[in-house]
């Protein structure tokens, strides 16, 4: 019995299809068919009952399933073990909000780019909400995300949070001398896309001052938001360090105001059963050390 068929059987009944196994496993859908038989010809069962669109398992594949674990997991264990000197490199897909992205993600990731670490990365940017989903659904390995995620089998390991703030093109931001939250509601808003938790606290802080609610433009892409407020186009409620360079040229200046916008906090999650649980718990370990010398009272500061 061939230790791969026992990984794709693996692959097939986690991610619960032999298109999602085969796009994980970089393989043709008859191939991991194939495989998927041959193994069932070694072990004398069927494993996936047949004619259902999904894979779903039989009595003897949920049985199969527990030791196809076990084993995944011993793999990942043997690698740590000898992570100093293997030269297999496990593949970690990384799901990540842009917020991190646009900040230490780059740097972090470089870090890593050494030969005792093992270690290369599938990058995806993607809202919050869409990284949880795909997390659950183990299309991802790793989330560093709007967290924590509430799952019974999801580890949350906390990051650090960013200070949010109001900012404008500095013509725009001389309107006022000092801006109160009325002045702030009757121009249009830049902000996070409009289901995620700063766009729903920033619309009900606003919404008092202003009939029919802010004028809000939302997104999960931070890095055009940053564009159209350097033109003019609004006044941008975003992390502070993520406009930083903006802040740092004058082409973004802060507003003066007493309004203060809650910090956003991010955690890195992944699931508890992951084979590659070893690898993921020592990348957070690996990530409090490098934040820490950037955050104060965990805020993460440029």
């Amino acid at each position: 019995m061939k230790f791969r068929n026992i990984d794709t059987f693996y692959w097939v009944a986690t991610l619960g299809s032999f298109r999602a196994a085969a796009e994980k496993l970089n393989l043709t859908q008859p191939a991991i068919s194939a495989r998927i038989q041959v193994l069932e010809q070694d072990l004398g069962a069927d494993v996936f009952i047949r004619d259902t669109k999904s894979a779903e398992l039989t009595a003897d594949g949920r049985r199969l399933l527990t030791y196809a674990e076990r084993l995944m997991v011993l793999e990942q264990d043997t690698l740590a073990a000898f992570s100093d000197t293997t030269t297999v490199k496990q593949t970690i897909r990384v799901g990540s909000s842009e917020t991190i992205v646009s900040t230490w993600l780059p740097d972090f990731l470089n870090s890593l780019n050494q030969p005792e670490f093992g270690i290369t990365f599938e990058l995806t940017v993607d809202g919050t909400n869409n990284l949880r989903n795909a997390l659950v659904n183990r299309e991802i390995d790793l989330a560093f995300l709007m967290g924590p995620v509430s799952e019974a089998h999801v580890i949350n390991c906390e990051l650090c949070a960013y200070e949010m703030v109001f900012a404008a093109t500095p013509s725009l931001a001389a309107k006022h001398k000092q801006w109160d939250l009325d002045a702030i509601s009757q121009e249009r808003i830049l902000t996070f896309a409009s289901n995620t938790r700063p766009a729903i606290e920033i619309a009900e802080l606003l919404k008092p001052f202003r009939s029919g609610g802010p004028d809000m433009t939302t997104s999960t892409a931070l890095g055009a938001l940053v564009r159209l407020a350097t033109k003019g186009y609004g006044i941008c409620a975003i992390p502070k360090a993520v406009i930083h360079p903006e802040l740092a040229s004058k082409d973004l200046v802060q507003l003066q105001t007493t309004a203060k916008l809650p910090a956003i906090a991010f955690t890195a999650s992944y699931m508890i059963d992951s084979p590659m649980s070893v690898f993921l718990s020592r990348i957070c370990t690996e990530l409090t050390h490098f934040l820490a010398p950037q955050l104060i009272k965990n805020i993460y500061q440029v």
